[in-house]
């Protein structure tokens, strides 16, 4: 019943904001490796977050976001250092770096693995339960970007072949 209820892909609101991401991120990734910007990786990330924060902030003013910010605690305030820091800031500089050297298409595929690591840090940081759908799901992202990224397309064939 539990595996029944995993494939429920009920169109909502949330799917289109998804998809809107998932085209913005294409144009950035292709934007930034065509036009081999001159200025340093870190420099142009440094550039998108104020570009990011100055888009964020009407919606900031207009929500009076402002009058939220004495209510978190400590940790609250740890997680979001964490997410400028590590996510919105190294995150993106890496992926900068990685697009200096290879295709935007060839570096897009990395992305996929996201969901496994995330998968892969639930269970083994929050003691998360494993399901057969979630490690169906893992096999299939691995697969994917095996056979993208092409090098490694004749180990997964030897390994499909022997069993």
């Amino acid at each position: 019943m539990d595996l029944l209820l995993s494939f429920d892909f009920s169109m909502n609101l949330g799917f289109s904001p998804m998809i809107l991401s998932t085209l913005n991120w294409t144009v950035y990734s292709i934007l930034l490796k065509k036009l081999n910007i001159p200025i340093p990786t870190l420099v142009v990330t440094f550039y998108m977050s104020v570009v990011g924060f100055l888009l964020t902030l009407p919606f900031i003013l207009r929500n009076r976001g402002w009058e939220s910010l004495p209510l978190l605690e400590s940790s609250e305030w740890a997680h979001l250092a964490f997410l400028a820091v590590f996510v919105s800031g190294v995150g993106y500089w890496y992926w900068g770096k990685a697009l200096e050297v290879l295709d935007a298409s060839r570096v897009s595929v990395f992305l996929y693995l996201e969901p496994l690591v995330t998968f892969l840090a639930a269970i083994l940081l929050l003691h998360k339960k494993v399901f057969l759908i979630s490690a169906v799901g893992g096999i299939i992202i691995i697969m994917g970007v095996m056979i993208v990224n092409g090098r490694h397309l004749p180990l997964l064939f030897r390994f499909l072949a022997r069993k």
